[in-house]
């Protein structure tokens, strides 16, 4: 190659770096305008809700016979197999082995009434005082039952937010009932006991969502049948880059309607045992 060939070559060669630094440079840009345009307008088109017109995002352990699972049902999420966890909105797919990523939020013991399956089934009410126990009688199958027939579940309920790719996250409530009340007692006793020293020496327990935790599911059985219960492993602190998800958490806990929380919830939705 002579040294004309040579020098033309290189010239288009840094005529092609400066073209895709150029193109890289616009892109940014116009993130950051659109950022910015949507920042300016934020909370738009929503200034007419209540935390009645909103539902909370569930995930749920998806079991052998889970309408998601089943081919044939209108809820079939292509995919999902049992042990998978779901985000009953968004229908989004959490594997059985690699689970999610949460931040616990904001958590309430809560009761709720249901109507008997063969009365039509379904939610009736939702209870956050713990009296309502004192007007119901346990049955053979060990169940709270009200004089209405109807019967009153313990639901353990978690609030956390649940991190998606990238900077992504969606806020979501994780209701824990029957066999996974211990595993939600568990996890209460893991926060409960993290503890940081501050500047001054004082050690003091964090806010729940300051660290992150990791939901896998387990297979589990009785002498009532098997299913998939729930697994928590605590990954560690939030990092500086995390920070805004702090941010969102407190947000987040600071607007929990937990009286509304479940909304229209089919027995579907529950812990198999």
């Amino acid at each position: 190659m002579t040294e004309k060939n040579e020098k033309v070559t290189s010239d288009k060669e840094t005529e092609k770096k400066e073209t895709e630094k150029t193109e890289i440079a616009e892109k940014a840009s116009t993130a950051i305008a659109t950022s910015a345009s949507f920042e300016e307008d934020a909370g738009a088109g929503l200034e007419n809700l209540s935390a009645e017109d909103l539902t909370i995002p569930r995930l749920k352990i998806l079991q052998a016979l889970s309408p998601e699972v089943q081919k044939r049902e209108g809820k079939y999420i292509d995919g999902a197999a049992a042990g998978d966890i779901t985000n009953t909105v968004t229908k989004e797919l959490f594997t059985e082995d690699e689970g999610c990523v949460v931040l616990p939020v904001a958590y309430k013991r809560m009761f709720l009434e249901w109507q008997p399956r063969e009365s039509g089934g379904g939610l009736v009410n939702q209870h956050v005082d713990a009296s309502i126990l004192q007007q119901t009688k346990k049955d053979d199958r060990g169940q709270d039952v009200l004089e209405n027939g109807n019967y009153v579940q313990t639901s353990a309920t978690h609030y956390c937010l649940v991190l998606g790719v990238g900077d992504s996250f969606q806020q979501v409530m994780i209701p824990m009932a029957g066999t996974q009340l211990k595993k939600s007692r568990a996890w209460n006793s893991v926060m409960a006991s993290v503890k940081l020293k501050s500047k001054d020496g004082k050690v003091f327990t964090p806010p729940s969502y300051s660290h992150k935790y990791k939901l896998t599911t387990v297979a589990e059985s009785n002498d009532r049948g098997t299913w998939f219960g729930w697994n928590v492993e605590l990954l560690g602190v939030l990092t500086e880059e995390e920070m805004f998800l702090y941010e969102a958490a407190k947000h987040f806990s600071q607007n929990i309607s937990f009286e509304n929380s479940f909304g229209k919830t089919s027995q579907e939705d529950n812990a198999p045992f």
